[in-house]
């Protein structure tokens, strides 16, 4: 059965970090170090994009939707498409059993098909995801990927995903890229101390200590204090406890980070 999609895609160009239009309110600023400034861009301009869906068979106040918004860069079309890959790999988490063709807008399209097989059962279905910059350290572009799905239930289940670039190479990294090789075993050791510290302060007791576990992460992020390792929901911790943070600073980081995405 044929869905009418309202579909708006919404460009607007902004330059650096001073427009009060940046999607990401947490932008540390877009200008290059100088000593990479000739390798990568001293200015990027970002375009947003919106993706509004729904199946307008439905007329209720709790018809499954569909929101996605999302940024790419002009004049830099390798991050982009990967920038639109890896925000397909989190909603395909998400979209259940329907067919479809691995593109966001497919994407959106199968879990609308999905709500609509479910009939009633799926009033109140929503996904939604937004993709922003979190900060831009010389070379090192960081957006922050916060999803959302709902498909019935007590609570809905929300992720948020970290997405590294290298503007210079052009290549996404992962969080063992950031870490000096060799350094792997040191980085998570300081990791496990924050956590004990984290159980510490939260005066949690040895029950929830073995039933909820230290565990490594792929989420991270930098801060003005360190960097941040963040874990879903019901990773480290019961749904009610939400995304528990760990900072590790930057001053115990020297020499197990590569020196050229510290402080």
């Amino acid at each position: 059965m044929r869905m009418t999609i309202v579909f708006l895609l919404g460009v607007i160009l902004l330059a650096g970090c001073d427009s009060n239009n940046d999607p990401s309110p947490t932008s540390t600023g877009d200008t290059a170090s100088p000593s990479t400034a000739a390798n990568s861009p001293g200015q990027l301009v970002r375009v947003l994009h919106n993706l509004d869906r729904t199946d307008p068979r439905c007329d209720g106040e709790h018809c499954a939707r569909v929101s996605i918004e999302w940024i790419t860069f002009e004049d830099q079309p390798e991050l982009n498409q990967a920038i639109e890959n890896r925000l397909a790999a989190v909603l395909v988490q998400q979209e259940g059993n329907a067919t479809h063709d691995g593109a966001i807008e497919g994407l959106a399209e199968a879990f609308l098909a999905d709500a609509a097989d479910m009939a009633m059962g799926s009033q109140g279905w929503s996904l939604s995801a937004r993709l922003s910059k979190e900060s831009r350290r010389g070379d090192l572009l960081t957006l922050r990927i916060e999803s959302h799905e709902y498909t019935g239930g007590a609570h809905g289940n929300p992720a948020v995903t970290f997405f590294h670039w290298d503007l210079a190479r052009q290549q996404r990294l992962a969080l063992d890229n950031l870490i000096v090789p060799g350094q792997q075993d040191t980085f998570w050791a300081l990791a496990r101390d924050a956590h004990t510290q984290w159980l510490d302060q939260q005066k949690l007791d040895q029950n929830f200590r073995d039933s909820w576990p230290f565990d490594q992460t792929d989420q991270a992020y930098f801060s003005e204090q360190g960097l941040v390792l963040l874990y879903n929901v019901y990773h480290i911790a019961p749904y009610a406890m939400g995304q528990p943070e760990l900072t590790l600073r930057y001053d115990a980081l020297e020499g197990v980070i590569r020196d050229t995405y510290l402080p």
